[in-house]
């Protein structure tokens, strides 16, 4: 655990089951999870289930539920889809199943065909009056910054986070972040150098929020990323778990 006034840290992005490529020094379970969160000083995380992000959503929320019971230190995010073939609930029962879980994140994994209103605008009106921040990879976009610019001009107050972000990111986020407020970015991925930085000077460190992608990535690269950025200590504290902590009491479900 971290030293008495130190920095706290709430990891937005982690994963728990098999997946399958499974790299050197790699793990699968919630407790290999918690021991390495403990190492790291990482006191708290948001945990989907690797069977909900590659097989069944819904069948991987419930057994995330399950793995997790032990383990105080994780909250549940669950995978979200479109209800329309019957393979998972429709967003008003969605909604009823999230507050009986305390479920107060989602993940979605599209394709990058599949962000049309017409395919998820009920879905994403939800999750937006509901105040629920939504993950979202880059590359489901395809790199196709349009297609996030048009789902933040339909769903202004839908809070994205976008997660595994890659080195050539900054020129197309800066303007997106500068016209929409709701758009997180999570830190793992943002590897520019000076990066967080330059985007606390811009924008302030409020659309900044830590994550990890444990245990595909380290957890140590993670922290040390927001430990020893040359930002202010209460920034650093922003990022490292006040922002999280902020969206997920704005929610309402």
């Amino acid at each position: 655990m971290n030293e008495p006034g130190s920095i706290r840290f709430m990891d937005c992005n982690c994963v728990i089951g098999g997946r399958q490529i499974l790299h050197a020094g790699s793990f699968t379970g919630a407790g290999e999870l918690a021991r390495k969160m403990a190492y790291y000083g990482i006191d708290g995380a948001m945990a989907h289930h690797s069977l909900a992000a590659g097989y069944d959503a819904a069948e991987g929320n419930r057994i995330l539920g399950v793995e997790i019971a032990a383990y105080p230190q994780f909250q549940k995010v669950w995978v979200v889809m479109p209800h329309h073939t019957g393979e998972f609930p429709a967003p008003d029962i969605l909604r009823g199943e999230m507050k009986e879980n305390n479920v107060r994140l989602v993940k979605y994994l599209p394709d990058e065909k599949n962000f049309s209103a017409w395919y998820a605008g009920e879905l994403f009106a939800m999750l937006e009056a509901c105040r629920v921040p939504i993950m979202i990879r880059l590359a489901q976009f395809a790199s196709n910054f349009d297609t996030l610019h048009d789902l933040l001009e339909t769903h202004p107050d839908l809070r994205v986070i976008l997660t595994e972000l890659h080195y050539n990111t900054g020129r197309y986020l800066y303007p997106l972040v500068k016209k929409f407020p709701h758009l997180y970015i999570e830190t793992i991925g943002y590897k520019i150098y000076g990066g967080i930085e330059d985007f606390c000077e811009k924008f302030g460190a409020g659309n900044l929020v830590f994550g990890s992608c444990a245990p595909i990535y380290s957890g140590g690269s993670a922290t040390g990323m927001v430990r020893y950025a040359q930002i202010s200590d209460a920034d650093k504290r922003a990022i490292a778990c006040g922002n999280l902590e902020k969206l997920l009491g704005e929610v309402a479900l």
